[in-house]
């Protein structure tokens, strides 16, 4: 079955607007947590989080150009999705390809969601432009091999980002078209967390690669997210740190250094191109 890119982010915090242009692309992201505030590594504050971002053109009347791989961070910004319940990410779980299945057997482990607007169209004509718009929801992804998809490994955990779209193609990218796509797709991409620094701090990276079969759906075609919009809720658990039982967060945050947190979102073509985009904005 022929599909079109489907990528997303689904979950960091992003406090202000940042936009980067590389060859012909503009990128840029947005978002914000609620609350506010530092944490620390031994009292971690639970938060919510909306995150978006664009991939466009300098010239609007072309598509752009399609994004391989995207690594999404922020300073201070840890994940507990051990805590939490948790769904396959195979056919029996998140990638099954009946949607109304995977909310059923996925419901507890679900953590957020948003929508997607994608252009599809020929690799000669950046110009033509097939609209989808896709409804994305955000799954908690039980460690373990899928293949293909990718490995989730206990220690880090991952986020399943599902999109889903069927016919016919919407008239316009817009919200009130959310589950319209030219071209049918129901599916998860898995995207697995990796411990890193950002400015020294301790933080949570999601990493997630499009498989050439979205990036791609038929020969000399070729598919470009627009824009994401998603945000993952606060949810609590107990966890013992430092000998004390805690109240932390899917997400939560666990310090900057001084009163600014960095904001790191990096976009990797086909070609290898990589854009970072980098935002420094008051904790």
């Amino acid at each position: 079955m022929r599909k079109f890119l489907i990528a997303t982010v689904a979950a960091v915090s992003v406090l202000a607007v940042a936009a980067v242009a590389y060859a012909a692309n503009v990128y840029t992201v947005d978002g914000g947590t609620s609350p506010r505030g530092k944490g620390t590594t031994s009292k971690p504050m639970p938060v919510s989080l909306d995150f978006d971002f664009g991939v466009k053109d300098e010239n609007p009347a072309f598509r752009g150009t399609p994004i391989e791989k995207y690594f999404i961070a922020a300073e201070g910004l840890v994940t507990y999705p051990e805590l939490f319940p948790n769904c396959s990410g195979g056919t029996n779980g998140v990638n099954n390809p009946d949607l109304a299945a995977v909310k059923r057997t996925c419901k507890k482990s679900r953590v957020g969601g948003g929508y997607i607007f994608a252009y599809g169209g020929a690799e000669a004509d950046q110009t033509q432009k097939l609209n989808c718009v896709l409804e994305l929801n955000l799954y908690n992804l039980k460690p373990g091999n899928y293949g293909a998809r990718g490995k989730i490994t206990k220690k880090q955990g991952g986020l399943a980002i599902r999109v889903d779209g069927v016919p016919p193609a919407p008239p316009a990218l817009d919200k009130q078209y959310m589950g319209e796509c030219a071209l049918p797709q129901n599916e998860a991409i898995l995207a697995p967390y990796k411990a890193v620094k950002v400015k020294g701090v301790t933080s949570d990276e999601l990493q997630f690669t499009v498989p050439q079969s979205l990036l791609h759906p038929a020969t000399g075609a070729e598919t470009v997210v627009q824009f994401n919009n998603s945000s993952i809720k606060k949810k609590t658990a107990t966890k013992k740190i430092n000998g004390k039982n805690r109240k932390v967060g899917f997400y939560s945050a666990v310090g900057c250094k001084g009163n600014q947190r960095s904001i790191q979102v990096t976009f990797i073509d086909e070609a290898g191109d990589r854009v970072p985009v980098t935002k420094n904005k008051p904790c």
